[in-house]
C-alpha cells in the first residue's frame, strides 16, 4: 500500500510538470504568433503606403528626399528642380512632407501632389505631358494654392494691405485653365477715380474678372465678393487627401 501511495505521488508530480510545460509552451506560441501577426501587419502598412510612382515623379520625390535637410538660404530647395516651392525649408523633417497621386481632372493621368501634411494648402502640383513631368504651380507665403473636387484650384494671394484676391482655375486634360479672379484692389480703385488718394483706401473696393488684366475688372460689392467665393466653395469641396510620408518612401 505504501509503495502504491509513493508511486501515486510520483505520477501526480510528473502530471503537474507536464501540464506546466504544456501551458508554458502554449503561452510562448501565443506570444510568437502575436508578434508575427504584428510584424506582418506593419509590413503591409509600409508596402501599402509605398505606392510605386511613375518614373517621372519618382525622380522628383527622390530629389527632394536627397536634398534634405532643406536649409538653402537662396530658397532653391532642390538644385535639380528649381521650380519647387521654397516652403519645404519650413518643415522640420521628412515625416512632415507627404505626396499623393490623384487624377484631378479625370483624364486617366494621375497628378503628383506634394505638401506639408499639416498645411491647409498644397506646396507643389505636377502632371505629365509627352512623357515628362510638368510643374503646374508652387505655393509661397503670399500665394497659396488649394485643391478642390472637380479639378477646381484656388490661388489665394496677397500683394499688400491694399491688394489681395483669389484666382480660380480648373484643371482640364492636364492644363490649368484660368476661370475667374475675385479681388480687393485699392490701387485700381485709385487709377479709375473711385478714390483720390491711396490714403483714402478703406478695404472696400472689390472687383471680378474673367482674366488677370485690370482692364477687364468689374466693380462688385463686398457682399457679391463673399457670395462668389461661397458659391465655389459649396459647389466644389476640398479634397480629403491621404498622403505617403517621405520618411516612409
Amino acid at each position: 500500500m505504501k509503495h502504491y501511495k509513493k508511486n501515486f505521488k510520483i505520477y501526480n508530480l510528473l502530471f503537474l510538470i507536464c501540464i506546466s510545460l504544456f501551458l508554458s509552451s502554449c503561452s510562448g506560441n501565443s506570444t510568437t504568433n502575436t508578434e508575427t501577426n504584428n510584424a506582418t501587419s506593419e509590413t503591409e502598412k509600409i508596402v501599402a503606403s509605398n505606392k510605386k510612382l511613375p518614373q517621372q515623379y519618382e525622380v522628383i520625390i527622390n530629389n527632394i528626399i536627397n536634398s534634405y535637410p532643406w536649409n538653402d538660404d537662396e530658397l532653391t530647395m532642390v538644385a535639380e528642380n528649381p521650380e519647387l516651392s521654397y516652403m519645404y525649408r519650413k518643415s522640420a523633417s521628412l515625416s512632415d512632407i507627404g505626396f499623393a497621386l490623384i487624377d484631378l481632372d479625370n483624364n486617366g493621368q494621375e497628378e503628383l501632389i506634394i505638401t506639408d501634411i499639416n498645411s491647409p494648402f498644397i506646396y507643389d502640383l505636377y502632371t505629365t505631358s509627352d512623357g515628362k513631368a510638368t510643374h503646374l504651380f508652387d505655393s509661397g507665403e503670399r500665394y497659396c494654392y488649394y485643391i478642390y473636387e472637380n479639378g477646381y484650384i484656388k490661388n489665394q494671394w496677397s500683394g499688400s494691405a491694399a491688394t489681395s484676391g483669389n484666382d480660380l482655375y480648373k484643371l482640364e486634360n492636364g492644363v490649368l485653365n484660368f476661370v475667374e479672379r475675385i479681388t480687393l484692389d485699392e490701387y485700381h480703385a485709385l487709377d479709375i477715380g473711385l478714390i483720390n488718394d491711396i490714403s483714402e483706401a478703406d478695404g472696400s473696393h472689390f472687383f471680378k474678372s474673367k482674366t488677370t488684366s485690370v482692364e477687364d475688372y468689374k466693380a462688385i460689392t463686398l457682399e457679391e465678393y463673399k457670395n462668389i467665393l461661397e458659391s465655389y466653395k459649396n459647389a466644389n469641396k476640398p479634397l480629403d487627401i491621404e498622403y505617403t510620408l517621405l520618411s516612409e518612401y
